[in-house]
């Protein structure tokens, strides 16, 4: 987070200008607030955590903070209800939000949903398909844990290359955000190359799929969510970057996970979201691909507020929270959307 806006945040929110400029955004405003969240968690040592530390969105106390704030100030709906507004040709209501999640972490039904349930508040997630009919732990989540806790000093890859695993978990964090950088923009089939040599060396005894520490849900716990204003959008089959697939697989990719949940929901589902989702993870031929499969709606993981009048319904921005983001900082974005996102 930028130091020079964090304290921006914290000044405007100290003397009031924060709750004033988003009462007058709530009130004037028909932008349409898309939050994204990925993990709900509460991490005693940053340091001795296992997994990727920067996909916690927030802690238990921080997440009740910030839906207290939503109940209180905004309009929360789903993709369906804002479907509904416009389907009838109508404006959907002054402070619209929409509180989303990627993935289907386990977290996601122990932290995050007693915490909308008793708040009354719905929200969406996009579930990876495959991964909750597996039970195995994402991808980028089994990588972070080879990586974090290895005893290997080097790895190698003909794609990466000789990697050097240094002992400081800052060095071991900042190599993670760099392999997985690269592996997110490469070719589908060589990202999948790189994996499996990487865990076969930083993951020689892998006995488990599923640590409960960052593991996905299951389908009895997505089914009661969606019994109780939950609703469900596809996040894929595997979490590939879609714009690095082959046309077949992108094309099973997003019709397979529509398919599994509406057959596990007996829903429809009309909303996506676009794995990694920045400019470069959808382009002309994801969007023909979700368009042809049905969806109405694709949501990237391009920071920016929404306006019907003037969006690009496949390619949707949200506001994404972070697990640094204190509640000056919080009310700041939603507020004042063109400086502090």
């Amino acid at each position: 987070m930028n130091g020079k806006r964090a304290f921006a945040a914290d000044i405007f929110g100290k003397f009031g200008a924060t709750a004033a400029l988003g009462a007058l955004r709530v009130k004037f405003s028909d932008g349409i607030t898309i939050l994204a969240y990925h993990r709900i968690l509460d991490v005693d040592s940053e340091h001795k955590f296992p997994f990727d530390i920067e996909l916690v969105s927030a802690s238990v106390q921080q997440f009740t903070h910030q839906m207290e704030y939503i109940k209180a100030h905004y309009q929360p709906i789903t993709f369906s209800t804002l479907l509904q507004y416009l389907d009838r040709g109508e404006n959907p209501p002054r402070g619209a939000a929409i509180v989303t999640f990627d993935d289907g972490f386990l977290d996601n039904y122990h932290n995050a949903f007693p915490i909308l349930k008793r708040l009354g508040l719905p929200a969406t997630i996009f579930l990876s398909t495959g991964n909750i009919d597996s039970q195995e732990t994402f991808w980028y989540e089994k990588l972070s844990f080879g990586v974090m806790t290895t005893d290997a000093s080097t790895v190698s890859t003909p794609t990466l290359g000789t990697l050097t695993i240094s002992s400081s978990p800052e060095s071991r964090r900042a190599l993670i955000k760099r392999v997985t950088l690269k592996l997110k923009l490469a070719p589908d089939e060589v990202r999948l190359a790189a994996l499996d040599a990487l865990y076969a060396q930083l993951l020689p005894s892998w006995g488990w799929k599923n640590d409960a520490r960052s593991g996905p849900m299951n389908w009895n716990q997505i089914k009661e969510m969606s019994a109780n204003n939950i609703e469900f959008g596809s996040h894929s089959v595997s979490h590939p970057v879609l714009s690095r697939v082959t046309l077949p697989k992108l094309a099973f990719e997003v019709e397979h996970s529509k398919h599994r949940i509406e057959a596990e929901l007996q829903k429809p589902v009309q909303v996506i979201a676009y794995p990694v989702g920045g400019v470069e993870a959808f382009d002309n031929n994801v969007r023909a691909a979700v368009k042809k499969a049905g969806y109405r709606f694709g949501v990237s993981y391009v920071a920016g507020i929404e306006r019907p009048d003037q969006w690009d319904a496949f390619a949707l921005r949200r506001v994404h929270v972070e697990r640094y983001v204190n509640s000056h900082f919080f009310k700041a974005m939603l507020a004042m959307p063109e400086i502090f996102i």
